[in-house]
């Protein structure tokens, strides 16, 4: 479809401080991470006020009535304790609870349909993308990052990964708030005393109030960084084959044979979707070749069975990685629950569940994959084929040109 200047539907909109687009996402997925914190489903659709506000809410209101102590004992058969603990002069508070609960539920699961829906309507109009926004204070690219990569910094500590995909606006909010978490719950005092073996001081310095906020913290911001680094690179790729299209098609007259010209030599190369290819593209037409003997041919990817997980040059969303961290979140979550009346407290037994939750989460969507594995062939890599003509004393620069920027493979003819 021809890309129009102005579409009735933004794909995405990239300001300086911040990146926010429409993107494909089970609904499902998004009530499972509301029901974890409400807010995160919100913020996993791009609603990011309400997001915010919705966490804030549910921070604020746990705290004051000590529903996750409350839930602490529930789990723990302590049922008589959590009932008097609710009971404290703050406790009317629960009784806004559940509407609003039930309601952050059901709106996230409405907006994710509405946001599927105008996502399909926005890639069918093909409006423009935006690649590059700089003011006096900072700038933003859209540019390709590896998806597990931006997670693993989100598990280390949440913000960072944010800061990572150039989010800034996200990673101010999950710093502040991981950091509020971290000194409320003392849960830093706690590792200590977990390392040297001392678990019942690890149990009494922590706050389980706070603690319990720590498993649906971590899981979410490494989910979430991982969410929107697949659909970077995915927008990337869409606008980049939208501008090839554009620039170095020249609605497909380009010559299938080398014109009559003795000392003309063509190259054929192939590519993945990247700056590189444009700074090739760039540094040619520096050397003297003209544009209309650059032809670049975006190729379409074919449907595929999920893999393990994606990467820079693969990010096609349909990994492993919602059903790891979900159940990672959960195993998690539990983990540190029963740690508060397990020796080992609630710090070991948080991890070994968050790493529990993973593995079964690996086991369960991993299963497929491996069944299938044998009946799939090796997808090849190119996604971009380049054709350029060029004279023949450029030929070797050319041929520099094309390799020093990653081509996967290059083929040489002569007139």
């Amino acid at each position: 479809m021809t890309t129009h200047q102005n579409g009735r539907r933004q794909r995405a909109y990239l300001g300086t401080l911040h990146l926010n687009l429409l993107h494909f996402t089970n609904p499902w997925v998004t009530v499972a991470w509301a029901w974890f914190m409400p807010g995160f489903g919100h913020l996993l659709l791009g609603q990011y006020i309400l997001g915010w506000i919705l966490f804030a809410w549910e921070v604020v209101l746990n705290v004051q009535t000590q529903f996750n102590v409350a839930i602490i004992y529930t789990f723990n058969g302590r049922f008589d304790e959590a009932v008097k603990i609710l009971k404290h002069e703050h406790g009317y508070w629960l009784l806004t609870y559940g509407a609003v609960f039930v309601f952050t539920v059901y709106s996230t699961y409405k907006i994710a349909v509405d946001n599927n829906l105008f996502y399909e309507l926005a890639h069918k109009e093909n409006a423009p993308i935006p690649t590059f926004k700089i003011d006096q204070l900072h700038w933003n690219s859209l540019s390709k990052r590896s998806p597990i990569v931006g997670a693993l910094w989100s598990l280390f500590i949440p913000g960072i990964g944010a800061v990572y995909t150039q989010r800034v606006l996200t990673a101010v909010f999950e710093v502040l708030w991981w950091n509020v978490i971290l000194m409320k719950s003392h849960i830093l005092a706690s590792i200590e005393y977990t390392l040297i073996g001392k678990f019942d001081k690890a149990v009494s310095v922590l706050d389980p109030e706070w603690a319990l906020f720590i498993p649906s913290m971590i899981s979410f911001t490494a989910y979430f960084t991982y969410v929107i680094t697949v659909e970077r690179n995915k927008l990337f790729d869409k606008e980049q084959s939208n501008y090839l299209a554009q620039n170095y098609q020249h609605n497909k007259r380009f010559p299938l044979r080398i014109k009559d010209d003795p000392i003309k030599m063509r190259f054929i190369a192939s590519f993945n979707h990247s700056e590189h290819l444009e700074k090739a593209i760039t540094a040619l037409e520096s050397l003297g070749v003209m544009q209309e003997d650059i032809f670049a041919a975006p190729l379409d990817k074919r449907n595929e069975k999920s893999q393990w997980f994606d990467t820079i040059h693969r990010s096609d969303g349909k990994s492993l990685f919602d059903g790891i961290m979900l159940l990672g979140a959960l195993g998690c979550f539990f983990g540190t629950v029963y740690g508060f009346v397990l020796h080992w407290g609630p710090v070991v037994w948080g991890v070994a569940g968050f790493i529990a939750g993973c593995l079964l989460g690996c086991i369960i969507k991993g299963i497929p994959i491996l069944l299938t594995a044998k009946k799939r062939k090796k997808v090849p890599k190119t996604e971009v084929v380049l054709i350029v003509d060029c004279e023949d004393d450029l030929a070797r620069k050319t041929e520099e040109v094309l390799w020093s920027n990653h081509a996967f493979g290059l083929s040489q003819i002569r007139n």
